[in-house]
């Protein structure tokens, strides 16, 4: 009966063995990472009594937990905000003297491009707390700024009440400080300032009503919104930067310091944050050398997560197929190991050397033999032998790389580390102008052109500082390439699509760039927008859905895919028609090919 409810199940135990950000996992074994727990919560009680802000950094190599350990600290966020409702409604302890304190944590994959990643940030934030955010820091400010009602009659007067917030958030804060007190006091324009909040484009005439000159989507707006937020929470915010190496994986150094850049200045101007940053372990020689000193000397020692023991791995196994049954609406079989055995799992963990990730593959392939009846389980014994004998021990499986060596020589030793990372691909603007970008670089440099590429090209509009996602120098031009701010790709771009191709042909007029390439999601439209495209010389458009963007993004770093070729043929019109790469075949890896050579 287990048998036949594994076989026909939509979705076998180990199925999930790559964790994402946005999919919470179901089985957390705390040991690998108890120091790592213990140093974090020690950091946000710190922050919570001085508002200082600190960067911690979490090694791990490929498949060890790193994206894991966010949903760790987002259960004990939940578990914390439990205990401080009971405590508060028994009122048998004061709030302050309760820790672990509250906090928030925002998980923040990391784009593969280092573009617009303020903005990147802030959406995260957004999206993670809920614009129930904007009502509670709105409020808060209003009533420090003397907005409150006074009388039934007695309405604040908002012109006051925006002087008062100004005076407090000059400069470039001002336009914030209009959007949140026009947010709480004003019925009419509440929805028109909610959207220019939530980084919504606005049309000209739209902001001329709120009074406001700037969009959230600028690097300086941003990280205004996000010091206005955090100084105003009761929370400490941490934010967990997962994948920091992807930047460095798409475009080199460059991306990586920009992006390094960007934690600095969080770190240095924003009060009341906890930064976390997840890196694979081999990398973190290579980030702390191009990271500048000030930034060195203010991160928190680095904390590593370790492998599953023998006993972390029986658990988890355990575990998880409990849930299983459970979720089949079944009692659990008596022995805990089924469908596999002791000497199964202990094969799993020699192979693996505990590898959270490659054991649970491992478990996958095992319980696919035996459910479907290819092998028994003293077939597999007898095959997991040598499969055990084939394994490196733990201090042979481990990556050094010489950091004397030439610099050629480690540049690929690191590719090939991060080659064994697997990367979920998130189809957004940073993605896709990043890969785009990398496959003008790659096509570019297979056909031997001569040509600059610039990522975030920035260009004086009049008084104001506008931002293309990157900038192309070949063939004596120059092209500019730019991406809506938009959600998904599924649908049209909208007044997004406006906007950014109002940015290229601004660019154009500006002479800063010769001609534009835009991409957007496929079946884009508007008035204004296809007025935009039809009377603009110059101006290129792409268009794409998720599926092309994710094939486009996964194949950058390899060869680029026909829609990547297309755009480096806008820049280049003499590279020839394009050529699919030729695929070998290869035997899969592991434990398949072991057992078919047992077998014969």
């Amino acid at each position: 009966m287990y048998l036949d409810v594994l076989r026909e199940a939509p979705m076998i135990p180990f199925s999930n063995f790559v964790s994402r950000g946005d999919i919470p996992d179901k089985i957390d074994i705390a040991r690998p990472r108890n120091s790592i727990d213990r140093e974090f919560y020690r950091l946000v009680r710190q922050t919570h009594r001085d508002r200082s802000s600190r960067l911690i950094p979490i090694l791990g190599s490929a498949g060890s937990g790193k994206t894991h350990a966010y949903h760790s600290f987002k259960d004990k966020e939940r578990e914390n905000r439990k205990k401080l409702a009971q405590t508060e409604e028994s009122q048998e302890i004061e709030i302050s003297k309760f820790e672990p304190v509250d906090w928030t944590i925002v998980y923040v994959p990391s784009p593969p491009a280092s573009i617009r990643v303020l903005l990147h940030v802030y959406t995260c934030i957004i999206e993670e707390i809920g614009p129930e955010i904007l009502n509670s820091v709105s409020e808060k400010l209003i009533k420090k700024w003397g907005g409150e009602k006074k009388g039934l009659f007695q309405k604040p007067k908002i012109d006051e009440v925006i002087q008062m917030g100004i005076r407090e958030f000059p400069g470039i804060f001002a336009d914030c400080v209009k959007a949140l007190v026009t947010y709480q006091l004003d019925k009419n324009k509440k929805a028109l300032a909610e959207r220019w909040l939530l980084g919504e484009d606005l049309e000209a005439e739209e902001l001329k009503e709120l009074g406001i000159n700037s969009v959230i989507e600028e690097d300086d707006i941003c990280l205004a919104m996000i010091k206005i937020i955090t100084e105003n929470l009761d929370d400490v915010l941490i934010l967990y930067f997962d994948e920091l190496e992807s930047p460095y994986r798409m475009h080199g150094e460059a991306a990586e310091m920009k992006l390094l850049e960007i934690l600095k200045r969080l770190y240095n101007e924003v009060k009341g944050l906890v930064i976390g940053i997840a890196v694979l372990k081999e990398i973190w020689p290579r980030v702390l050398e191009i990271a500048d000193a000030p930034l060195r000397s203010r991160m928190e020692p680095e904390q590593e997560l370790k492998p599953f023991s023998l006993n972390d791995l029986k658990i988890f196994f355990s575990k998880t197929m409990e849930t299983f049954w459970d979720d089949n609406n079944l009692n659990p079989p008596l022995y805990p190991l089924f469908p596999l055995n002791e000497k199964l799992i202990e094969m799993i963990f020699k192979k693996t050397n505990g590898n959270p990730r490659n054991s649970i593959k491992l478990c996958r392939k095992f319980i696919d033999k035996v459910v479907m009846e290819e092998m028994t389980i003293e077939e597999l014994m007898e095959a997991g032998v040598d499969i055990v004998a084939t394994a490196k021990p733990p201090s042979e499986g481990e990556e050094i790389i010489d950091f004397s060596k030439p610099r050629e020589v480690i540049r690929k030793k690191i590719e090939e580390i991060l080659a064994e990372e697997e990367y979920l691909i998130d189809v957004n603007p940073q993605s896709v102008a990043g890969a785009a970008l990398k496959c003008i670089i790659k096509v570019g440099e297979e056909k031997g052109k001569d040509f600059k590429t610039q990522m975030e090209y920035k260009f004086m509009l009049g008084k104001r500082t506008q931002t293309l996602a990157a900038l192309i120098e070949a063939e004596g031009k120059k092209w500019g390439l730019e991406v809506p701010s938009i959600k998904t790709f599924e649908r049209s771009a909208g007044v997004a699509g406006y906007y950014a191709a109002k940015r290229l042909k601004d660019a154009i007029g500006e002479k800063a760039i010769n001609e534009g390439i835009l991409i957007v999601p496929i079946g884009t439209g508007g008035a204004k927008y296809d007025m935009m495209m039809q009377n603009t010389p110059g101006l290129h458009k792409v268009e794409m859905n998720n599926e092309i963007g994710e094939r486009l993004i996964e194949n950058a770093l390899k060869y680029p895919t026909k829609e990547g070729w297309d755009i480096a043929k806008i820049i280049w019109n003499d590279i020839g028609d394009y050529v699919p790469p030729i695929v070998e075949e290869s035997q899969e890896e592991g434990f398949s090919s072991d057992t078919e050579n047992k077998q014969n």
